[in-house]
């Protein structure tokens, strides 16, 4: 077969026929197309870059951005889970403290009742990533860096720590039970975060979106709503869902 088709070719050379044309240098072959993966990340990339100009009122001095210091871990969850399009979306608001915070895997903020308990760790970067869930259910494992600016009481121990998050805890247990596995339930679902940063004041407290104030509370959540319209045009879900309130009042 391969033999006949270079013979045809050769005839078509010796005979003058014109051979066909070679793309135009502007399109690229579906051979080597970018995967949805880092097309996703790509727009998080984007995203971080505008939000970086933009000035954060003086009650946010501490703002982690864990796909940014665990971006190893974030990409291994991004080319490991997304695959291709998803049929179902899940939006939480922003990375928890003990969650997506410590492992770049998304989490949900939650508030310790225990102050003590802030010594332990702080931040992954996966959805409701609490470091157990990232390391046995997920399988992830890698480095983790630490923001620029660290809060004493905020520090970040990566996949060394040693608190729950515990949204990310009850939402996973009850992905997994329905599901029976990651591969089965990223098939056809996705967990996602809408804003990619975690803030808090002087004394450590946790700051949610909605809680801040000023010009920077709008452009924030501007910035991240054109972001997600991108993200949902290449997952192309069917359901989106919102967990808890604050996303769906963003949106």
């Amino acid at each position: 077969m391969l033999k006949r088709k270079l013979n045809q070719q050769k005839d078509s050379l010796e005979n003058g026929e014109p051979t066909k044309s070679f793309p135009r240098q502007d399109t690229t072959s579906d051979f080597f197309v970018e995967p949805l993966w880092l097309k996703f990340y790509e727009t998080e990339v984007k995203l971080n870059e505008a939000l970086d100009k933009l000035a954060p009122p003086a009650s946010t001095p501490f703002i982690y951005n864990p796909i940014v210091y665990a971006s190893q871990l974030h990409r291994d969850y991004l080319r490991r889970y997304m695959d291709g399009p998803k049929k179902l979306v899940f939006v939480g608001m922003n990375p928890g403290p003990n969650g997506m915070g410590q492992t770049g895997v998304r989490a949900y903020s939650c508030i310790l009742s225990d102050p003590n308990e802030l010594t332990h760790c702080r931040t992954l970067q996966i959805p409701f990533g609490n470091v157990r869930t990232v390391k046995v259910s997920m399988q992830l494992a890698g480095p983790v860096d630490q923001p620029p600016v660290v809060h004493p009481k905020r520090p970040v121990a990566g996949l060394d720590c040693r608190t729950e998050e515990p949204s990310g805890v009850r939402l996973w247990e009850l992905f997994l039970r329905l599901a029976g596995s990651m591969q089965i339930f990223s098939r056809q679902c996705f967990v996602h975060n809408f804003c990619p940063l975690a803030f808090f004041g002087a004394d450590g407290k946790n700051i949610t979106p909605s809680e801040l104030t000023g010009p920077y509370k709008r452009q924030l959540g501007d910035l991240c709503l054109e972001t997600l319209d991108e993200q949902l045009e290449l997952l192309k879900p069917h359901v989106i869902v919102a967990v808890g309130n604050a996303p769906t009042a963003a949106s």
